[in-house]
Order: C-alpha cells, then structure tokens, then sequence
C-alpha cells in the first residue's frame, strides 16, 4: 500500500488489517478488494413514560471482501472484524468456496475512472465520546420537557418520546492495484414523537431532523437546539396541537377531489415505488417493475414531462450541486468509485439505472458510484438522496396561488412515516393534510390518511412544481441491510387518477 499521512483515526492499524488479506489472498486470485467500515457512536432515548437510556460510547465494524477467480468465478464475503491474524484463516475458507462456484462469463467489473484522489469527506473528527455527548443529551431531554411541558396548556395533553445519536462512520476501501481510499462522514439524528389529547380528541406528529455533523450541528454545548433546529421542533408542537381540530373527509369531498399537492416531507413514495426499479441489481434479476432484465424499460415514460428524478448528491432546481446536504449523502460508495447525481428520469423519460462496478461491469458502461454496504455486510446498489426536481424552469411556479390555480377541491399534504410496499406500488401514510379550495390553500385540516400510487403510472399525473428543492427528511432504507437515506424535491401538484390515489 502506499504510504502518506493518516487522513483517519487509527489509520496503520486498518492498514495493517487491509495488508494482511491481500497477503494472504497474493498469486492464488485474478483480483480482489475489499472494504473496512467503522462506526463510532454515542446514543439516547426517551420514552413515554419519562424513562431515559444513554449509552455513551459504541463501536463497531466489518469487513467485505470479493475474490474473482478464474473464469469469472467471484464471491463476496462477510468477514466480521477480525485481526490481521484471522483474516488469513477466514480468507482459507473463502478461497475454498470460490473453487466451488461455476464459472461466470459474464462477470467484469467497471474500472475506477480514477484512482488518485485518496481521501474525502473532512479530516475525521473527534469522536463522539469526546464531544461529551452524553451529558448534552441529558441536558437536550431537559429543555424537550420544559418545551413540552410549556406547549401543553388548558385542556390540551402532551406526551413525548425522543431519540438522538452522533456517530462518525470512517471506511477505507483498497484492491489488489494499489487502491487506496477512505473517507469520514460526521451523522447526527433526532426524532421527536409528540402525541396530543384534549378531550376525545387525539393527534400525532414526529419530526425528523438529520445533520452531516456531530452533535454540534443539533445542539450547542448547552444542550439546547440549534436555531434551525429549534425552529423545527417549534413548528412540529405546532402542528400536532392543530391536529387536534382535523376532522374526517367526506364522501362527497372525497368524490370531487382533483389534485394532491405533495410536500417533500411526504414523498417517501419517490424512494420506494420509483428509485427502488432503478437500482440496477434488482433490474438485472428480473425485480424492477420498470426494467426488464436487459435493463430495457417496459415503457417509453414513467412520469410526465415536468418531471426529473435524481438520486445522487443534492443539486438544485438548475443541476447545481448543492454539497453537504442529504442525510443519504456519500463521496464515495463502497467499491471506492466517486458518488454521482445520477439523472433517473429526464422530462419523464427513462435515461438511466443506478450502478455498482458489477452490474456496471456486466453492461459494459461505468459506474455512477451506487455499490454500499452495511458494515461489512454484501455491497448492493443503493439510493443515497433520492429526488423530485422541475424538468425546467417553465414547470416550477414559485408564485403559490399561481401554483394551486385551477384546484376546485385538493389537498396539501405533510410529512409520512413510511408505508407498504408491493410490486406494483406502495401506500404510504401521510401525518397531515389541509384542503385546497377554489385555488386557496386553507387551514382546513384533515386527518391523516395515506397516498397509494402505482409504480409505472406514480409520476405521470404531475403538473407542476413549486418553491425550492427541499432534500432535508432524514430515512434509513432497508434492503436486507440497513443505509441513511434522503428523499424530497420540490413540492409538486399532481392530478389524481388511478395510479396516484389517497384515502382520508
């Protein structure tokens, strides 16, 4: 390996690990790579009930390695965390499983387009044990209470749980060609449950906020919230306590809905019923309800003319990157490869797949940087910040009765907490909606419901958007392992019809 200055902590004993497998794999494989993770983090709950657990400190790592043999045999192995030691005896039992694989002509890996730039992301920061991130947890579950408890008022009831962790995530990902590569990304998470009673009446809200940054990006030293962050706490015990006057929707409202306009707060459904079939793994194993297996799309459109999707770092309403936002976001994936904003949907129209370097390979294209893995669990190809943006300026009205012009009766809705997936679509919950009438946004709140779409149809009925790409709502996907996620855009209309329907 070639030899710098340490750009992570603890950087020689990694290397020392990542040496002893290549030795122990040298002159009886055609390639090899691997990937070393490590996450360091400190965490915190409240409960309903006042209970509070902190734990302080926790590490853990993985190791994934793939061996390619002759003929195409590969194989990609999970190798826990062990010393420069075991991983000789763990590669032995690999190496006899590759022998045992049938050959795979069609196997290759997409080159690295470069292999110079060594480190990304910022030099890795204290830990967060060193941030004293207990204590200040402590201190933030006070000044919830006090916020909480001065919120409540009258006849109105107010409970709470909250959950908050830092953690930095430092990986390395190095090959048998001399790679050598890390980088080290900062997270912090906070999730605010709030739930309201006055009387029979009962309403629920949660707030999400993710930050690229220790705990100094949520909370001062004090414990107390950042402004951004306080802000949104504030707007979130707002809203539950206007939940507590929504009412339920009637048949005949219910017939004569149009339109659905969509918050990025609740367009979890760009992530699960569109971004999931353009996940090249899927499509090339036959899963993609938008792809055949050749990666041929079923359909000439996917969405309507005003529509581009992106998944990749955040870029705004005119293609600029916008660097540091995204809870998802990575500088490079698992496989060493630079992480792209990768154009999914270009004025509807299918222009292309998210790839790792082996459906890449398999294609014979490059990869755009989506090959991930879950500490040291199989690299998949994975969304990072998946998002509705216009197609071009003539579709984004900023101008919100402009927007909402020619919507008898619709409705605006805010914030999910996931849904169901099938094959077809999802339904995904939706925690709030207000009624649009007669072109007017209105403080008529419904409650909550749930939008259910089709894949092939989710984005067709979409007329226009509105305001800035918004790209903030913390997610964690699960595809067999578990990777932070972003999805959002901008606000869009989108006329109802049998593929975009909701129930309230």
């Amino acid at each position: 390996m070639p030899s710098s200055h340490e750009s992570l902590r603890n950087e020689a004993a990694h290397r020392a690990l990542c040496d002893a497998f290549f030795s122990a794999v040298a002159g009886r494989v055609v390639g090899a790579d691997l990937c070393y993770e490590i996450a360091t983090r400190a965490e915190a709950s409240r409960e309903l009930d006042g209970t509070r657990s902190v734990l302080g400190h926790a590490a853990k790592g993985g190791l994934v390695a793939r061996l390619i043999g002759a003929a195409g045999r590969n194989l990609e192995v999970s190798l826990g965390e062990p010393g420069p030691m075991d991983v000789k005896l763990r590669v032995e039992e690999a190496l006899e499983v590759l022998q045992t694989l049938p050959p795979d002509p069609s196997f290759r890996l997409a080159e690295l387009p470069d292999r110079t730039r060594r480190h990304f992301g910022a030099p890795s920061p204290p830990s967060p044990t060193q941030q004293r991130a207990a204590s200040r947890m402590t201190a933030l579950f006070d000044h919830l209470e006090q916020m909480v408890e001065r919120r409540a008022a009258g006849a109105v009831l107010l409970d709470h749980r909250v959950r908050v962790y830092t953690e930095i995530e430092e990986k390395v990902v190095c090959d048998d060609r001399g790679l050598w590569r890390t980088q080290s990304i900062p997270q912090s998470f906070l999730q605010l449950e709030l739930l309201a009673r006055r009387g029979d009446a009962r309403a629920r809200w949660v707030q999400r906020v993710g930050k690229l940054d220790l705990l100094d990006g949520l909370v001062g030293p004090d414990g107390k919230p950042k402004p951004d962050v306080q802000a949104s706490l504030d707007a979130a015990l707002t809203r539950v306590v206007e939940l507590l006057d929504a009412r339920p929707l009637s048949e005949i409202e219910r017939a004569a809905l149009t339109h659905v306009v969509v918050d990025a707060s609740a367009m979890v459904f760009v992530h699960e019923a569109c971004g999931h079939n353009f996940e090249a793994d899927l499509v090339l194993a036959g899963r993609s309800g938008l792809f055949t297996a050749d990666a041929r799309p079923v359909a000439e459109r996917f969405g309507s003319a005003a529509v581009r999707l992106v998944d990749g770092p955040p870029v705004d309403g005119e293609g600029r990157l916008q660097p540091g936002r995204g809870f998802g976001t990575q500088f490079i994936d698992d496989e060493g490869v630079e992480v792209e904003a990768v154009v999914l949907l270009d004025r509807g129209v299918p222009s292309a797949c998210m790839h790792d370097r082996e459906t890449a390979g398999r294609l014979g294209i490059r990869s755009n940087g989506h090959g991930f893995s879950e500490l040291g669990q199989p690299r998949l190809v994975r969304m990072t910040n998946t998002y509705l943006l216009p197609a071009g300026p003539e579709h984004r009205e900023d101008d919100v009765e402009r927007f909402l012009d020619g919507i008898t009766l619709g409705l605006w809705v805010e914030g999910s907490n996931g849904g169901q997936v099938s094959g077809d679509g999802m339904s995904s919950s939706v925690q709030a909606a207000r009624v649009i009438r007669d072109g007017r946004l209105t403080n008529d709140w419904i409650r909550p419901g749930t939008l259910t779409v089709r894949t092939l149809g989710a984005l067709l009925g979409i007329e226009a958007f509105h305001g800035p790409p918004v790209i903030e709502r913390p997610g964690f996907c699960g595809k067999g392992q578990t990777k932070t996620v972003t999805e959002g855009g901008c606000t869009a209309r989108i006329r109802l019809s049998d593929d975009f329907t909701v129930g309230f």
